[in-house]
């Protein structure tokens, strides 16, 4: 049988320090039928001279130039430019795990007819090299319940990340599943709209991505429009569902979505020292006037959906978090938030993910 093609999506914006590293990664992969595409998001470094100099030196990658229009569309326009079975999107920060990366995740989505398979990941940078981060998902029925999205997107969060994964090409081609736009957390809007189109997923427990701490980057920014960013999310979602005539069965992602930007937003918050408790509760005052936030914590308060979790500490965690909002107990939720931080609570729940 003819290996699939396997095309590896690279959008490059001002990591010329990390492009060759992450390229070549891809190159020494020991599948034999992999393209790379990558696409020039208008950078202002060495990155589109990088780019020029692949696509000349290797008959597998190509190369697109566009005016800057953010990681999303870079995509978009990758996925116009393939035509493989497979896709896989990359970070240019970041690097394959192995060099058996991609023939791992073509091996298991074609043993078990995957849409969309998942692998494990490693952190990093130039000083270290963390344990695995494991999935703790499996396929199945499984992957339409409610528990299944719940450790997916936000307990574990492996489905919220665009990269790690392979896609079938034909799957987000008949259903139209275009890469948002926003400045930030826009894996987790596309794959939630992936989601809600219910593909066979699969899972690989082992490393298949090396994600690079890289504090110049966007997640590790404070960002003035977060609040926006996060209900437009909730709301466009909403809407997608409702104009492509999907079944409203989706009512948890928008729901656990809302109520952790309570977390988020606080967790900004106190992160930067000019910042603290009272811009904290200003700030989520302001996020639970808006109507569709106070109903998604209402319904969480009722207990909707939340004894579908199987994991009880987050079970009780959420309950007593959107009554508390529900009642406006602001400063006794920050200053919940602000002692789990003090104690390092946040740290271990995010080790505790890790193994080797």
């Amino acid at each position: 049988m003819e290996k699939a093609t396997v095309n590896v999506i690279v959008p490059t914006y001002k990591t010329e320090r990390y492009l060759k590293e992450c390229v070549e990664s891809v190159l020494k992969q020991d599948y034999p039928k992999v393209e790379i595409v990558l696409v020039d998001d208008g950078s202002p470094d060495n990155c589109p001279a990088l780019c020029d100099l692949y696509a000349e030196k290797y008959e597998n990658v190509s190369v697109i130039h566009q005016p800057n229009s953010g990681q999303g569309v870079s995509r978009n326009t990758g996925m116009a430019a393939s035509s493989g079975e497979y896709i896989i999107f990359m970070d240019s920060d970041d690097c394959l795990d192995g060099a058996d990366a991609i023939s791992r995740l073509v091996k298991c989505a074609e043993e078990k007819g995957a849409d969309i398979v998942v692998g494990g990941f490693r952190r990093f940078n130039n000083s270290m090299v963390s344990e695995v981060n494991v999935h703790h998902l499996h396929d199945g029925d499984y992957t339409r319940t409610v528990d299944f999205r719940f450790k997916g997107f936000y307990m574990y969060g492996h489905l919220a990340y665009n990269w790690g994964k392979l896609y079938r090409r034909k799957f987000l081609e008949e259903h139209d599943l275009k890469c948002p736009s926003y400045p930030f957390t826009q894996d987790k809007a596309h794959n939630m709209e992936c989601c809600a189109y219910e593909p066979v997923y699969a899972f690989l427990d082992g490393s298949v991505y090396l994600y690079r701490i890289n504090e110049s980057s966007v997640t590790y920014r404070y960002k003035e429009n977060f609040m926006s960013v996060w209900l437009s999310i909730a709301l466009d979602f909403r809407e997608f569902l409702q104009e492509r005539g999907i079944n409203q069965k989706y009512g948890d992602l928008l729901a656990f979505h809302l109520v952790f930007g309570f977390f988020f937003l606080v967790k900004q918050e106190l992160q930067f020292k000019k910042h603290g408790i009272r811009i904290s509760v200003k700030t989520l005052k302001k996020y639970g006037a808006d109507p569709f936030v106070r109903n998604a914590m209402l319904e969480l308060a009722r207990g909707k959906y939340i004894n579908e979790i199987s994991a009880f500490s987050w079970r009780i965690l959420i309950r007593v978090s959107s009554l508390l909002f529900v009642i406006h107990f602001y400063w006794l939720f920050v200053a919940g938030i602000a002692l789990l931080r003090k104690l390092g609570i946040d740290e271990k729940v995010t080790k505790a993910r890790y193994r080797k």
